[in-house]
Order: structure tokens, then C-alpha cells, then sequence
């Protein structure tokens, strides 16, 4: 081979060696084996290696980097998560999302003001989206810029007037500010439309309390003591649903059961019991949910076996007495709820349940008897007192009835059913003004409340009447 030859090959060996490094960069980085994150539920893991396997055979696919960082993020590896939004965004600079992505983590850090430069540039990206712009409205407000923090939460309401995110930022501007009756009035028009938003109570009852309005104070900051700013945030939510793991699924259930989501509930139940076949206290809180969602036939087929391999297990048989509750059979109910209260004689619940079963059968004398020894038992349960309220409403016992409904508001002053029942006793004294401030509170505490619309009717129409 001729000196010159040589030389044009070596030439070419140095130009691809060059190269080299630029496309390896241009591919992406090599992500984590799963073996070096420490030790995953195998669900987890299941997914990160899957996630891990699409972005060695395609490093430069930005998507690919983007959901492995939600797998990483939605599992609590935040680190893991940052490089990985990081070289999403890197190889597509015009997808919002994953920019996004990093700067939500970088003021989870507290580092604001990288988040910010980041925010900038996903609005300049992705104008419409509004969570990104009440983010940085929020933030703004962290840092003291007030009117930083009020042109973004603006924007966001000239778009959409009814923003429940929006508005609460700009009435916790107004707050800063020592402008209670503009943020109280902000918070108003909020709840009209929104009328259960407990962090709007919370932020409400703040201004009413600077405003000299101490009763109506006292009543939003205990309905809103629990309110935290949650809004709906569709890229924040694609990450949830990479949440893997059993005490994930768990929680998951547990939620949507509270929630009444109850099919969505016995999904995931179904799902961890194939899981965990061997475990006892699972499929009895399965065959509770059963029960919850009304039904009973998949309830017994869950509960019975349990019951045949333990007859004392307690929680099967206050789920199969409210399964038949549920379904309107009284005599099964009232048999499993007797059997329930004779394995635990000074258990709360079950004289409750009997109690319940005991109204619906027409003993009054007897339900009213269950209710006080449920009382007794735990004081903190503001149920009893409620039935009770109940039981002397419909005997037309109407200021006893409002005395037991207001012992259980004492315990929580967050029960709708109370509150409706002290709505309609001032209505039946002919107290209207009284009645509508009760009912008023019952849709502020509980607005999905499904009898909330026949009182709000009941009374209305009484009222007219007596006009």
C-alpha cells in the first residue's frame, strides 16, 4: 500500500474517532441497570426494566427518556428522574413536558430560580397549558414577587375564568397584601362554583377572621383545616400512573373506596390478592368492598370460605351484615350483626350496625338503646348521635333531634348528614333564615352529598308555603 493510501486511511480512522464522542452524545447517555438503584418491589423493577430496555435500543428517542424519568419519578427515585427528563429534553427541545418535568423537581429541591428560567421556557413552549403558568405564579409568590405572582395567576383567569387554582393563588395574593375583602370576595365567587373546595375555606376563612367576621371564620377554617392546593395537572398525572408496588396499590384501593370509586377499587383488590393469594386480611377487605358496592353475591363468594376456615373472623361478619343491610335483607343482617356483637360485646361498630339494622327493622326503643352503648364505647364517633338525631326527627321530636344532631357536629363538624338535619329542624320550627344558613353549610362541607338536593327542595318549598 502506498504512502499516500496510508495516509487517507489514517486520515479517515481519525475523522471517525472524532466522531465518535459526538455521537454517543447525540444516542444519549447509557441508562442505569435497575441492579444499581438498591432494592425494588418487583413490580417496580418489572416496569424499570422494561422502560430501561427501550432506551438501549433507541438512545435517541426523547420519549423513551421521558417515560423512564416518570417511571423513576412516579417511584420516588428523583434523581434517577432529573437525568433522565434532562436527556429527554436535551434531544427534543421543542416538547414541553419534560421540561416541565425538570422543573417541577428542581423546586422540589427549593431551587426556584432554575425552575423559573425552566417555566419560561415550557410557557414559551406550551402557552395554553395553565398549570404551568399558576405553577410560576405560585412560585413567583414563594419568592415575594406579588406582582409577578398576580400577572401569572391573571393570565390564567382571562383564559379560563373559573380556574380553581388560579383564583386561589390570586386571593392568597390579595392576603399578602392585607386586601382581605378582595381576596374574601375572590374566594366567594370560587366557591359558588366550586362549593366544596376545602383549601378555598381554608384561605376564606382567613380573610372573614382579619375581617372582623368571626363566626363565619370559625366554621370555614375547621371545614378547610384539612384542604391542601390540589389541582389538576393532566402531565402530573400521566406520571401516576406509573405507580407501581403493593403498598402503592394498596393506598390506591383505599382512596377510591373512600371515594365511592368502588369497581375501581375491587380492580386493584383483585389484582394484589392474585398477588398475595395466601393473605387472609386482604380478601377480607376485598369482600368488605364487595359489600360497600352493593355486591353481595361476590361478597359472600369471597367472605364465606374465610368465615368456613375461621367462624370468629370478625370483619367478614360485619362485612356480610352490611352487605345484607345494603341489599334490604334485615333478618340476614340482623343475624350476622347479633353474631358480630357476641364474639366483640364492647365493640362500637358492631352495636352501631345492630343499631342501624335494628331502625331499619322498626325497633326504635332497641336502635336508640345500640346507639347510646356505640357512645359509650367511643365517644369520638359522631355517627350514633346522628341516627339518634334521626330516629327523634321522624317522631317529630324536632329540638331533641337538633340537640343530638348538634352533639355530633362537636365531633365533627364535618358531617353533611348533621347539618342537613339541623337544617330541617329550624325548618320545621319555621325558622327559614336558620334553616338555609344550615343547608348552605351542608353544600360548603359536602357538596356531592346525594341527599343534599331533596332538603334543599324540602325546604325551599316549605318556606314558600309559609310566605
Amino acid at each position: 500500500m502506498s504512502a499516500n493510501v496510508l495516509s487517507a486511511v489514517a486520515r479517515h480512522a481519525t475523522a471517525l474517532l472524532l466522531l465518535v464522542p459526538w455521537m454517543a452524545c447525540a444516542r444519549g447517555p447509557e441508562p442505569p441497570d435497575t441492579a444499581s438503584l438498591g432494592p425494588l418491589d418487583a413490580a417496580v423493577k418489572t416496569l424499570l426494566d422494561e422502560r430501561t430496555a427501550v432506551v438501549r435500543a433507541a438512545r435517541s428517542d426523547s420519549a423513551g427518556w421521558g417515560r423512564l424519568g416518570m417511571a423513576y419519578e412516579a417511584n420516588g427515585l428523583l434523581v434517577q428522574a432529573a437525568t433522565s427528563y434532562a436527556e429527554a429534553a436535551r434531544l427534543d427541545p421543542r416538547e414541553p413536558r419534560w421540561l416541565y418535568r425538570v422543573a417541577l423537581l428542581r423546586a422540589r429541591r427549593g431551587d426556584l430560580d432554575s425552575a423559573l428560567t425552566d417555566l419560561d421556557r415550557v410557557i414559551e413552549l406550551a402557552p395554553a397549558y395553565a398549570p404551568a403558568e399558576w405553577h410560576r405564579g405560585q412560585w413567583r409568590l414563594d419568592r415575594g414577587d406579588l406582582a409577578g405572582a398576580e400577572a401569572s395567576f391573571q393570565s390564567v383567569l382571562r383564559a379560563s375564568p373559573r380556574d380553581p387554582a388560579a383564583s386561589a393563588g390570586l386571593a392568597q395574593v390579595y392576603l399578602a397584601r392585607n386586601e382581605s375583602a378582595a381576596a374574601a370576595s375572590v374566594l366567594e365567587a370560587l366557591l359558588a362554583t366550586t362549593p366544596g373546595d376545602r383549601y378555598a375555606l381554608q384561605l376564606l376563612g382567613t380573610a372573614y377572621r382579619r375581617l372582623g367576621r368571626e363566626d363565619e371564620a370559625r366554621f370555614a377554617l375547621t371545614v378547610g383545616v384539612t384542604g391542601q392546593p390540589s389541582w389538576p395537572d393532566p402531565w402530573s398525572e400521566e406520571v401516576d400512573h406509573d405507580r407501581r408496588g403493593f403498598a402503592v396499590m394498596l393506598k390506591d384501593a383505599t382512596r377510591l373506596g373512600m371515594e365511592r370509586r368502588f369497581d375501581e377499587s375491587i380492580q386493584l383488590l383483585n389484582q394484589l390478592c392474585t398477588l398475595r393469594p395466601d393473605d387472609t386480611a386482604l380478601r377480607v377487605y376485598l369482600g368488605g368492598m364487595y359489600a360497600s358496592a352493593g355486591r353481595l353475591q361476590e361478597a359472600r363468594a369471597t367472605l364465606e370460605p374465610v368465615l368456613a376456615a375461621d367462624p370468629q373472623e370478625f370483619d367478614a361478619i360485619m362485612h356480610l351484615a352490611s352487605g345484607y343491610l345494603f341489599a334490604g335483607d334485615l333478618d340476614n343482617a340482623a343475624a350476622y350483626a347479633t353474631r358480630a356483637l357476641s364474639i366483640r360485646p364492647s365493640s362500637a361498630d358492631a352495636a352501631k350496625l345492630r343499631g342501624v339494622v335494628a331502625w331499619q327493622q322498626g325497633r326504635t326503643a332497641e336502635a336508640d338503646a345500640l346507639f347510646t352503648a356505640a357512645t359509650d364505647a367511643d365517644p369520638r364517633d359522631p355517627m350514633p348521635a346522628l341516627y339518634q338525631g334521626m330516629i327523634l326527627g321522624q317522631q317529630g321530636r324536632y329540638g331533641d333531634a337538633r340537640h343530638r344532631f348538634e352533639q355530633a357536629l362537636e365531633t365533627n363538624p364535618l358531617l353533611g348528614d348533621a347539618l342537613l338535619g339541623v337544617a330541617d329542624t329550624y325548618a320545621a320550627a319555621g325558622d327559614f333564615t336558620q334553616a338555609e344558613r344550615a343547608l348552605a353549610r351542608a353544600e360548603q362541607v359536602e357538596p356531592e352529598n346525594p341527599r343534599l338536593p331533596a332538603a334543599k327542595a324540602r325546604i325551599t318549598q316549605a318556606a314558600g308555603r309559609r310566605r
